[in-house]
């Protein structure tokens, strides 16, 4: 399929842009979606973008290469991976980005407000003000330790984070009984984009070793809590 670069933009760190797509053809909140340019491109390793706020009512993905500019067309794969999946009863919704710009979790935020949720963003980093700026009035941002001396108030956690960080992750909530689900986004290199071949993002889990690629790269939060490296 292909599609054109509408607009280009910067979301933290991560250079982001707008896609031309129907919105049955988006990537859910979490999944991936392997992307390059029709013509003039032979990257060794194709981008995968992943769905992050932006301009509501259209498809705002990151990270993009940085020469890609608007009106680029682009061949892209059908969305990959297993996304967010928010219960239907959740009422107190916690999202925390781990060491990470909150961009891709906060795609969540619309669904869960329209649900009747309350939303709140945990983190110790001030999320950028391009960022900011999107926030409604409704969704309360503090920081994690907030969240730690008040576990009871979520009902469903969603974290996102860098493979690398998982261990430093599940220290937060040493010898504490979750009582709420949860479901974590696992930030990793998938070069081979859902073949499974490589291995290279391999996550250890409760139920052996899987692939983020293919497996995840959302995992439920009580799979890698603790034993994921």
């Amino acid at each position: 399929m292909q599609t054109k670069l509408v607009e280009v933009f910067q979301i933290g760190s991560e250079k982001g842009g707008i896609f031309d797509l129907p919105k049955e053809a988006w990537p859910a909140p979490g999944q991936y979606m392997p992307c390059q340019r029709a013509l003039g491109d032979s990257e060794p390793l194709i981008p995968q973008v992943f769905q992050v706020i932006g301009e509501e009512g259209h498809l705002n993905v990151a990270p993009i290469p940085e020469d890609w500019q608007p009106g680029d067309i682009l061949t892209i794969g059908t969305p990959q991976g297993h996304g967010f999946t928010l219960p239907p009863d959740m009422r107190h919704l916690a999202l925390l980005p781990y060491q990470v710009s909150p961009g891709r979790i906060l795609c969540l935020m619309r669904e869960a407000l329209n649900m009747g949720a309350a939303v709140s963003l945990f983190s110790d980093a001030v999320p950028p003000v391009e960022i900011m700026n999107r926030l409604p009035a409704a969704v309360e941002v503090s920081p994690i330790s907030s969240l730690l001396e008040n576990l009871d108030w979520p009902d469903f956690l969603a974290a996102d984070l860098e493979r690398g960080d998982l261990p430093a992750f599940s220290t937060l909530f040493e010898q504490v009984d979750l009582k709420f689900k949860g479901q974590v986004l696992v930030r990793t290199a998938m070069p081979c984009r859902g073949v499974g071949d490589c291995g290279v993002c391999a996550v250890r889990t409760i139920k052996g070793w899987q692939l983020a690629c293919a497996d995840g790269p959302v995992f439920p939060i009580k799979d890698v809590l603790h034993v994921a490296q």
